[in-house]
């Protein structure tokens, strides 16, 4: 697994800039440029770009996921314990948000392919954009802890 680390790392690196960058964009920009047309036009722009966003984003978690549980193998379970040090504790506290984004992408997907309406929608990408920075704020913190 350790040959793989640093191929897991490029691979994780630039899937979670793809995400983040698209929650960003979404939330930030995207969601306050709309409210400048008119909700017809609004609504083709949204359907357009959430029609490629639906095509790329899951391949992106789930390559965040893949390569992220390659990462962690280096660093908890077995010998190495779970919690054994503070760098695991914010490691496992960096999954567990994962793990929430996850689910809500999966509940999303979900909905969508039901055919049914998501009731976080409105919400659902601040959220996931927020627990996308807390996950770097340890991604960071817990080299220097």
């Amino acid at each position: 697994m350790e040959t793989l680390y640093p191929y897991a790392l490029l691979v994780h690196l630039c899937c979670a800039i793809i995400f983040l960058g698209y929650l960003f964009f979404d939330v930030a920009i995207l969601s306050r440029a709309l409210k400048r047309f008119t909700p017809e036009l609004a609504s083709k722009i949204e359907q357009a770009i959430g029609s490629r966003a639906i095509k790329i984003m899951p391949i992106c978690v789930l390559l965040l996921l893949l390569t992220g549980g390659v990462m962690l193998s280096n660093y908890v379970g077995g010998e190495k314990g779970w919690l054994e040090t503070p760098f695991q504790r914010l490691l496992l506290c960096k999954v567990a948000l994962a793990c929430v984004i996850f689910a809500l992408v999966i509940f999303s997907l979900a909905c969508k392919f039901l055919n049914k309406s998501n009731p976080l929608a409105p919400i659902i990408h601040p959220f996931v954009l927020i627990l996308g920075v807390g996950i770097v704020i340890c991604a960071k913190w817990m080299w220097f802890i």
